[in-house]
């Protein structure tokens, strides 16, 4: 008997379709079913969740208090003192409900779900404190400190672009990049990743997230995408945002994006993350960042009405303020703590030299200098700001803005000199941490950031960071240490995740 077509066995079980169409006619009539991810977003910048049906939303929801101690690959477990003296309890999550919204890649048909950003408590009882180890948290303490400085209501404005790798299944179940080449900006080459950057770019929208540019970048399967900058934590959300959405994106076509440092190999280009930021304050009497009517439809100029850009000065032979050469200076004398956080992973290590910078300077439009500075005394106010070009794409956004206000208040506090530009290592530049352990060294000897992040904070992270670290080594001391064998300890640790 040959098979029949469907229409032909519509024909001969009428019945059957009508249930059929019945049962969907049913399902489209029911009410969509809501739920809520209650995430907090640990030291790599991977969000935690737990999934709760929206009528459960008032309810209270509880995750384990170590959580954010858990590694990239959640292989690495450390237990901080105080999470192992109480026998690692669930502790009650606070969530910011300003941060709720529909994701659009997470939901299906009769289903819509939402996300809202947490903090954690530190305690069980009635009045506990919030765990001052969790990076939004650090990150909110040190926005505030800046706002309230001085009494005039500093705010940071964060953008930026993000380097990605777009992966599509390799042989042996592992991983290839979605396109080879090396071919950066070129329009056939942007072309083969298009169709995922369409959807991308559609979602992101939908979520706050204001794409602005997008492209091949110089890596096999390397993607680089620019938004619109955003003020204070809301930026940080934001880009975490961006990075655990488009990674759910790419899962849910097959694929998988990955802001590993260096998803493949131990050298050549990885993934960088520079964190561009400028200050602000609201506008006196009016008065501040007016600039011609042809120029006020930027992404900028519309983030920033009624404020003032506090870096820029007409006056000034390079069009920088008093308070930007402070705030710059003190950026610099904690290069090296910095690194920590904007290089915090192993791989990371690799990229200097590489586009990536080795000493504590900083530069007019120098892509070499650890900070890229950007003024004109005579261009628009908005067009001014700093491009921190320390952090890979791996780097906890939250953390990485948290330094850097630490840092430049310093800079503010003691009124910092800053030193002349393109300083070179005989010049007095200092040399950036070349490993994560001198890294991680380099923060906890700075007591100054030591006492602005939070010695809570330090501790967890450093623990986290050095756990990865020795797992990713004894797992080398089994076997050898080829390029390609380093390359896969990498990936075992930090490629699905981050």
């Amino acid at each position: 008997l040959k098979p029949q077509p469907f229409v032909t066995q519509a024909r001969l079980y009428p019945a059957l379709v009508c249930w059929s169409s019945a049962r969907s006619v049913a399902m489209e009539a029911q009410p969509i079913r809501e739920y809520i991810r209650f995430e907090v977003v640990d030291f790599n910048c991977k969000a935690l969740s737990k999934t709760v049906p929206a009528r459960h939303r008032t309810g209270g929801v509880f995750m384990y208090s170590g959580a954010i101690a858990m590694g990239a690959n959640s292989v690495v477990l450390t237990f901080p003192d105080e999470v192992g003296d109480a026998g690692c309890p669930n502790f009650k999550l606070v969530p910011d409900w300003t941060t709720e919204q529909v994701l659009p890649w997470a939901c299906k048909p009769g289903i819509s779900v939402k996300r809202v950003y947490c903090e954690q408590l530190a305690g069980s009882r009635v009045g506990s404190v919030k765990n001052q180890a969790v990076p939004r948290t650090v990150c909110m303490k040190m926005l505030d400190e800046l706002k309230k400085f001085g009494g005039k209501g500093y705010e940071l404005l964060i953008g930026g672009e993000l380097e990605f790798s777009v992966m599509k299944p390799g042989d042996d179940k592992g991983w290839a990049p979605y396109f080879d080449g090396v071919n950066i900006l070129a329009t056939l080459q942007n072309s083969k990743s298009m169709d995922f950057c369409y959807d991308l770019e559609r979602d992101m929208e939908a979520v706050g997230v204001d794409i602005l540019t997008m492209n091949a970048e110089y890596g096999a399967g390397q993607l680089e995408i620019a938004f619109a900058p955003k003020f204070g934590v809301e930026a940080c959300d934001m880009t975490a945002t961006f990075r655990t959405g488009t990674k759910e994106i790419a899962q849910n076509r097959g694929l998988m994006a990955s802001f590993m440092a260096r998803p493949f190999g131990v050298a050549g280009v990885g993934n960088g993350g520079h964190f561009n930021f400028s200050l602000w304050c609201p506008d006196e009497a009016g008065a501040g960042s007016c600039w011609a009517v042809d120029d006020a439809d930027d992404a900028v100029s519309k983030t920033t009405a009624g404020m003032t850009n506090v870096l820029h000065i007409a006056s000034d032979a390079d069009g920088l303020s008093a308070t930007a050469r402070h705030f710059l200076a003190g950026v610099l004398a904690h290069a090296s703590a910095l690194e920590a956080v904007c290089a915090p992973t192993v791989p990371c290590y690799t990229r200097h030299g590489n586009w990536a910078p080795v000493l504590a300077n900083w530069g007019f439009e120098d892509r070499t200098a650890c900070v890229r500075v950007k003024a004109d005394p005579a261009g628009n106010p908005s067009a001014c700001y700093m491009e921190l070009r320390l952090p890979s794409a791996s780097a906890n956004p939250y953390l990485v803005a948290a330094a850097v206000v630490a840092a430049g208040l310093d800079g503010l506090e003691r009124k910092l000199e800053l030193p002349p530009a393109r300083q070179t290592k005989e010049q007095g530049a200092a040399p950036i941490p070349t490993t994560l352990e001198g890294a991680l060294q380099a923060l906890e000897q700075d007591h100054y950031m030591v006492d602005k992040l939070g010695k809570d904070f330090v501790r967890w992270y450093a623990a986290v960071k050095r756990a990865e670290e020795k797992f990713i080594n004894d797992a080398l001391a089994t076997g050898g240490r080829s390029d390609e064998e380093v390359s896969k300890a990498w990936q075992h640790m930090y490629l699905e995740y981050i």
